[in-house]
């Protein structure tokens, strides 16, 4: 992480009413450094207020993972692990937070399959699918390793819904868009660009870059178009404990930042790096692409003191990390990786994280069965 970038921390609603001219805000310190704006609204640091915002009355069931809708305002989409026999399920909450809040539960009609225990979910930034990541070997559950990540449709029109038949008559399977079924253990996932995404390959222990090309439609099968990259040279342990690795991007440097869940630390690569060094052989389907890359720029941050780090969002020079066993959320300056803060929500589970637009954090606890905002007071 070469690029310096300057510090704009959030400054409290109160603060900023006050200021009238057109004075450059600074950041809000104290003796012991700036105050991170999403815990504290002043240099007072008093705890901040924990709203849930939707839990298991609302069908939020284990949920895994978290991500708002990069073009429908405040419309939040909980991803929930479900059992085997059914496989994993979605609540959108529209106006979330908001009056008039309205919360949809629905599964595919194969989830058994295509979002077989998914464990993390991520939206595109430009074309509005999502994917999601399953920590499962075999989605088939025959002994193989069929398995990996999956893209859906946000068209509520699309997804869930029965796709019908195709043009002989065949019933269609689901209304997945794509799937690919070449990281078993797939613990994270975080979009690139399109339909692109970064992908923690448990099974494999690195991380994976998938691109679906262009879809196959709801229900179809086609694969040959998927294009896999992967980056060996950055290991990264599978943790055995049933919760995920999540990954997030930093769309400013491009920086991948990762959960090393059972190493207790946070791994980064520059996803700019790296070359293609050889072509791999085929795994479980046909491929447009299918390589192994070489020369990644990557690193740890260390003494981070974590005990079990499960999400993590970045904003701004700020990267944050929940701590699966501690109920902690830690922030960290991006470019220094030293501890800014830390707040305690006094519950054992947070499990994925996401900022929304107006710099406040929320999270999803599954061992709680609830979606939380963190409101600075």
């Amino acid at each position: 992480m070469k690029n310096k970038l300057f510090l704009f921390l959030l400054l409290s609603c109160c603060i900023v009413a006050c200021k009238d001219d057109d004075s450059d805000l600074e950041p809000m310190t104290t003796p012991e450094g700036p105050i991170v704006g999403a815990f504290y609204a002043d240099a007072n640091k008093n705890a901040p207020n924990y709203t849930r915002i939707a839990d298991a009355l609302d069908r939020v069931q284990e949920p895994q993972d978290l991500d708002f809708h990069p073009t429908r305002a405040n419309e939040l989409w909980v991803i929930n692990k479900g059992i085997d026999q059914t496989g994993g399920s979605t609540v959108t909450i529209t106006n979330a937070g908001l009056d008039g809040q309205e919360e949809t539960w629905l599964r595919d009609g194969n989830a058994w399959h295509f979002m077989a225990f998914p464990s993390a979910m991520s939206f595109s930034k430009t074309n509005e699918n999502w994917g999601s990541s399953a920590d499962i070997i075999d989605a088939n559950r025959q002994g193989g390793t069929f398995a990996g990540p999956s893209l859906w449709s946000s068209d509520m029109d699309v997804y869930a819904q029965d796709p019908g038949v195709d043009a002989q008559g065949r019933r269609l399977n689901g209304s997945h868009l794509d799937m690919l079924h070449g990281s078993p253990y797939s613990l994270g996932i975080e979009s690139d660009e399109d339909n692109a995404f970064w992908v923690l390959d448990g099974f494999n222990e690195h991380i994976a870059w998938y691109d679906f090309a262009a879809d196959h439609g709801p229900g179809y099968h086609d694969h040959s178009d998927g294009i896999v990259y992967r980056y060996t040279e950055m290991p990264i342990e599978r943790n055995r404990h049933g919760i995920p690795q999540h990954l997030v991007m930093d769309e400013v440097s491009k920086i991948l930042f990762i959960c090393d869940t059972d190493k207790k630390q946070i791994l980064w690569m520059n996803t700019l790096s790296g070359r293609i060094a050889n072509r791999l052989d085929l795994v479980n389907e046909p491929l447009a692409s299918h390589q192994e890359m070489e020369n990644l720029e990557w690193g740890v941050f260390t003494d981070v003191n974590l005990d079990k780090p499960c999400g993590i969002e970045v904003s701004e020079d700020i990267v944050y990390v929940s701590d699966y066993e501690t109920g902690e959320i830690i922030a960290y300056d991006k470019e220094g990786q030293n501890e800014l803060d830390r707040i305690d929500t006094g519950e054992k589970g947070i499990i994925g994280i996401k900022m929304d637009s107006n710099g406040k954090l929320w999270y999803v606890n599954a061992l709680t069965n609830e979606v939380v905002r963190i409101d600075p007071k």
